[in-house]
């Protein structure tokens, strides 16, 4: 039978020839499946750096918090040094401070939770009783004066987010120092 062949147009394939074959649909099925398997592990990934910068954003606002109120009871120790024409009153007349008027030689260390705020035992919520960053506070006198000191104070925060391949975790820090002037 002689097929009669129009200009522009095919000519109409056999039976077996329609649609796609199996390699091409299963070739096709594999393409998408590794694509896919490649976006889920970019969105694993995402999420991992996410939380960590988000520990690590919350370590630094501890830190800071720390350095603030190290600067504030400075400010307000040196007030009360200053108060009064010469002779101010002592350290042991302000009761509430706790990083200036230190007893102890050795560092003031806090357990923080998940929020950045102190950890409270006595709460029912995990997230604020739950301990996640240690501060450890240090000063080193640099100089007395007569009326006033000045001291670098240091916090270092550290915090564990992670875990290795070997599934120990990786301990991170934040370090931040200020010299301070108190009384």
């Amino acid at each position: 039978m002689a097929q009669n062949l129009i200009p522009g147009r095919r000519p109409r394939a056999s039976r077996g020839e329609q649609g796609f074959s199996m390699i091409e649909m299963l070739m096709t099925a594999f393409i998408l499946a590794v694509g896919l398997l490649g976006l889920a592990m970019l969105q694993t990934m995402s999420l991992r750096a996410s939380r960590g910068s988000r520990s690590l954003n919350t370590a630094v606002e501890v830190a800071s918090g720390v350095m603030d109120q190290i600067e504030l009871e400075g400010r307000v120790s040196w007030l009360n040094r200053t108060a009064s024409a010469n002779a101010g009153p002592s350290l042991n007349d302000l009761p509430s401070l706790v990083y200036i008027k230190n007893p102890a030689p050795g560092p003031i260390v806090q357990q923080f939770n998940i929020l950045g705020g102190l950890v409270d035992t006595t709460s029912a919520d995990t997230a604020v009783k739950t301990p996640i960053f240690t501060a450890t506070t240090t000063q080193a006198d640099n100089a007395v004066g007569g009326i006033g000191r000045v001291t670098d104070f240091t916090v270092l925060v550290t915090f564990s987010d992670a875990v290795n391949a070997n599934q120990a975790a990786v301990t991170r820090s934040v370090t931040l120092t200020r010299r301070i002037t108190h009384g």
